[in-house]
């Protein structure tokens, strides 16, 4: 057993020629709640042990990324909405981050207006739908564990 890693520690081989270590795992772990906050990261890091592809790309690619100093968190945050809007897929799992580092509503929905603009309005207006839903999912997770979550 790996020793130090809380989520799925029983699963870090790959392959024969693929090794995730403990320390690789602590770090995705942390990633995750550094970007989530404690609680609803310490969640997402379950999805570590949905397959050897994730496994890779969330301990190994993914906190290499997420490291980098500059731009600071929050326009990474704004970064990621804005293209996950362009390319038609979900924000609310940024959304949620969003909210957890202090991002205003309003910073979201110009970002979306911006990501609109140079990607195309059917895909931001679809993100944008899905902002409140995010919201809302964001609100009944941290309700479901007795904290409050800020208006929007």
């Amino acid at each position: 057993m790996l020793s130090g890693c809380t989520i799925f520690p029983e699963r870090c081989c790959l392959s024969d020629e693929v090794q995730i270590t403990a320390d690789e795992r602590m770090r995705a772990e942390h990633m995750f709640r550094r970007i989530f906050g404690d609680d609803y990261g310490t969640v997402l890091a379950t999805q570590l042990g949905e397959g050897d592809f994730n496994l890779v790309l969330m301990c190994r690619i993914a906190p290499s990324v997420w490291e980098f100093s500059a731009p600071e968190l929050k326009v990474k945050l704004l970064v990621a909405i804005a293209v996950c809007a362009a390319v038609h897929q979900d924000v609310r799992y940024f959304v949620r981050a969003a909210i957890h580092h202090g991002v205003t509503r309003a910073e979201v929905e110009g970002t979306l207006l911006l990501a609109g603009l140079e990607g195309g309005f059917p895909a931001a207006g679809v993100a944008r739908r899905l902002v409140d839903q995010g919201y809302e999912d964001h609100q009944e997770f941290m309700s479901s564990i007795g904290k409050t979550t800020p208006v929007w």
